[in-house]
């Protein structure tokens, strides 16, 4: 199996995105299952006792909730293709949550990964040296800034190969911890009847 660990995105924001998708030729726009916020990527698993070790290491592995929102809309080149990107923010609660992830699962034997995940989301690929004129493109969506969503769960997906590329598949979500499940307000019943 190859897996990454990453965070999907809330409803909301997926519409949001929407907004974007399609509005710009000659490019390959990511589908809106596919749009994910990269953590950190895994590699090939094939023994069960490492999958069992990673599923205990996620099942353990706590940290706050924190609220997320999308901005600023990019065009970064590449050897191989250009990626469009929206950036993430605040950015500093994404990071401490993938350093508190690479110190769980080096404990448990996973090495370090040798590629640094940039906290963005890819929403379209193109050709390098594209005909397309992005900057008119870049210009008109670069105030872009989403509503917010709270990152209370991580997501395990299994890279599947097919025709038109790689498709993602939900393995598991693993919780930020009960701990920091916010439990329901109760008023006392003087406090009820001031309500009313």
């Amino acid at each position: 199996m190859n897996l990454s660990l990453a965070i999907t995105l809330s409803s909301t924001l997926q519409a949001e995105l929407g907004l974007l998708r399609g509005s710009l030729d000659d490019v390959h726009w990511t589908p809106a299952e596919q749009s994910l916020i990269p953590l950190q990527h895994l590699g090939h698993l094939s023994s069960r006792h490492q999958l069992e070790e990673l599923d205990m290491a996620l099942s353990h592995l706590r940290w706050e909730p924190f609220p997320l929102a999308l901005h600023h809309v990019a065009h970064q080149m590449g050897d191989v293709e250009d990626r469009l990107t929206v950036g993430v923010t605040p950015q500093q609660p994404l990071l401490t949550l993938q350093k508190r992830l690479a110190t769980a699962l080096n404990r448990v034997g996973f090495p370090p990964s040798r590629r640094t995940v940039v906290p963005e989301l890819t929403i379209a690929r193109l050709a390098p040296a594209s005909p397309t004129d992005l900057i008119p493109w870049i210009q008109r969506h670069n105030l872009f800034h989403s509503s917010e969503m709270m990152v209370d769960h991580i997501s395990l997906m299994e890279h599947l190969p097919s025709s038109s590329g790689t498709h993602l598949r939900l393995v598991e979500n693993y919780m930020a911890g009960p701990e920091f499940i916010q439990p329901p307000v109760s008023l006392s019943s003087h406090e009820e009847d001031e309500l009313f």
